[in-house]
């Protein structure tokens, strides 16, 4: 049975026990957080509204605000400054409500005392998404539940254009906004179907990537929808979902056997069963970086993506056409499938690991055996050219394929060096079991300390190596600061007092018509128009965004359409002040 929380008066329960949670030493009632310097609302551009549905009381203006951290600690601080910054233009009150699903990177200690607002729940294993949404939403006293990301940042009028929004519909479910990637594309995931067997299987075998606009194969993420207009939709991303607070306890929260993924799909459907409708509503934008908590562990967050496939399916859908045995084959072929694709994106790193570790063990093996006086066995018997070849290969690329290495981000030395270690020492113990292969064990021994070391090495020389001569060196990355405010003047004064290691300023970066400083005019070298042009004339390296909060949005979008692929760019989180600040990468084209 689904372990979804009931509300009952005063209590949420559960119908499984709950262990790990240690809830909130919190008064029983709570004040909703007003954010300071509140104005008159700002409309957005909705549309007027229209008188409540039959019997529907009007709701007091309010936003509690659920997110659920894990591990994204730089991530959650720029969006919970996002989210300050949208108050100041709500006419409501705003109360924020952090899930923490046991973080191990600080997040509490670094952030808790910077926002003593939010409200801040703690568990001691990871739950899951649903659970920690259900967790916090059980202390919502808003009369609106937003759902939001750790990883995304909110624009200045989200707040007021989708509390506006609800206003205007009656019968609405639930409803999102337009979510952009960090390079200002749309995100496909904020408007879908539900993933019925046929639609699945046009998303998977990639017709609906073919032929995107079809109503028929396009259905999956409804891309023949045009992204600008408001439509109304089977789900949205549960990385930015609105629910009136009083429905979303009525449905009974989130289901909590999804882990990860899935659980947005299964409430957006329990709350159309019960006749209500859902919107994906463009009137705002959210930058959502997404897969930031799932990159400390990738398979399992593959596993969890198609588990919650087959437990919706199995849930919502009648698989009748065939065995249900037959649809797990294929649900687990296509995760292995995707898997695979995603740990490999990299092929020029897993083949030049396969040629160094391969050409090592040739080499050690010819210097091993000329040394005993034998014969190079790869002349006397073929059978063990590819075995031992075989295992130094899987040896090398199954583990860091695992580990993401190949994929999208790039791993810590630390990482790699262990993972590596382990790897070889799992190997070397699986030959001792083949007995006639016994007498290559020393070159394979060898070999494999030789590529731990040369494997570790290239990485470090190419990835870690400009921190390493920045140091031993004094060698710095030449960045320009994007912004012309006083946090850009502060972030620079930081560097050039040698406050902030590893980077030289240059100058500033323009961003839009407004006027500057004489002091950010005295090291001005243009605006983002001229950056292909800045690029070649200072030699930079870096930029590092370093608006307002509300400007975060603006700034990165139009960045990720100048910038180019060896060009870093960093966005500042948190004050220009030594242990306060953070950098995040956005990586925009790597």
């Amino acid at each position: 049975m689904s372990s979804f929380l009931r509300y009952l008066p005063g209590q949420w329960t559960s119908e499984k026990p709950l262990k790990g949670f240690e809830p909130p030493g919190r008064p029983q009632q709570i004040s909703p957080i007003k954010l300071p310097g509140v104005v008159e609302p700002v409309r957005g551009g909705s549309p007027e509204p229209e008188a409540a549905g039959a019997g529907e009381s009007p709701m007091a203006p309010g936003i509690s605000i659920v997110i659920v951290s894990y591990n994204v600690r730089e991530y959650l601080d720029a969006c919970i400054q996002s989210i300050y910054h949208a108050s100041e233009t709500f006419a409501g009150a705003i109360e924020v409500i952090v899930f923490d699903n046991d973080s191990r990177d600080g997040t509490l200690a670094l952030l808790k005392p910077r926002y003593p607002e939010v409200i801040w729940l703690k568990s001691d294993r990871n739950l899951g998404f649903g659970t920690g949404c259900n967790r916090g939403a059980a202390l919502a006293t808003q009369d609106l539940l937003l759902f939001l990301n750790p990883d995304t940042l909110v624009s200045e009028n989200t707040f007021q254009v989708m509390w506006d929004f609800f206003l205007t519909q009656p019968q609405i479910g639930v409803a999102g906004c337009k979510i952009v990637n960090r390079d200002g594309s749309l995100q496909l995931a904020c408007k879908r179907s539900f993933p019925s067997p046929q639609v699945a299987a046009f998303k998977f075998v990639g017709l609906s990537g073919l032929f995107p606009k079809s109503r028929v194969f396009g259905r999956y993420n409804l891309t023949f929808l045009d992204e600008n207009k408001t439509h109304e939709v089977d789900a949205v991303s549960g990385s930015f979902m609105c629910v009136k607070t009083e429905l979303f306890r009525t449905v009974g929260g989130f289901d909590e056997d999804f882990f990860m993924y899935g659980e947005d799909l299964d409430i957006c459907f329990r709350i159309k069963l019960l006749g209500k409708r859902n919107f994906y509503h463009p009137g705002t934008t959210a930058i959502h970086f997404k897969g930031e908590s799932a990159k400390s562990k990738p398979f399992r967050s593959f596993l969890y993506f198609y588990e919650s496939m087959v437990i919706f399916s199995k849930k919502h859908f009648e698989l009748r056409a065939l065995p249900l045995s037959f649809f797990y084959f294929g649900v687990t072929v296509l995760a292995l499938a995707n898997f695979a694709y995603s740990r490999f994106q990299k092929w020029q790193r897993w083949l030049a690991d396969l040629v160094l570790v391969n050409g090592i063990l040739a080499i050690v093996t010819y210097a091993y055996m000329g040394y005993l006086g034998m014969s190079s066995p790869y002349h006397t018997d073929r059978s063990l050219y590819f075995f031992w070849h075989s295992m130094v290969s899987g040896a090398v690329l199954a583990p860091m394929a695992y580990i993401g290495d190949y994929g999208r981000f790039v791993q810590k030395l630390k990482g790699v060096f262990s993972t590596l270690c382990v790897s070889f020492l799992g190997f070397f113990a699986l030959s001792f079991f083949i007995r006639e292969e016994a007498y290559s064990r020393v070159a394979f021994a060898f070999a494999a300390l030789f590529s731990i070391v040369s494997l570790t090495a290239w990485r470090f020389l190419t990835i870690q190596g400009g921190k390493f001569f920045t140091k031993i060196m004094g060698g710095t990355k030449r960045v320009a600061i994007l912004g012309n405010n006083m946090r850009a003047k502060k972030l620079a004064d930081l560097i050039q007092q040698e406050r902030l290691a590893g980077y030289e300023f240059v100058g500033f970066i323009k961003l839009g018509a407004g006027r500057v400083s004489q002091d950010i005019m005295q090291n001005l070298i243009g605006d983002l128009n001229t950056l292909p042009s800045i690029v070649k004339k200072v030699d930079l390296q870096g930029v590092i965004i370093a608006v307002e909060e509300g400007a975060f949005q603006m700034a990165v979008k139009l960045l990720s359409e100048k910038s180019n692929a060896d060009l870093e760019v960093k966005l500042l989180v948190g004050e220009p002040e030594p242990g306060q600040l953070s950098l995040i990468d956005l990586n925009f084209k790597k």
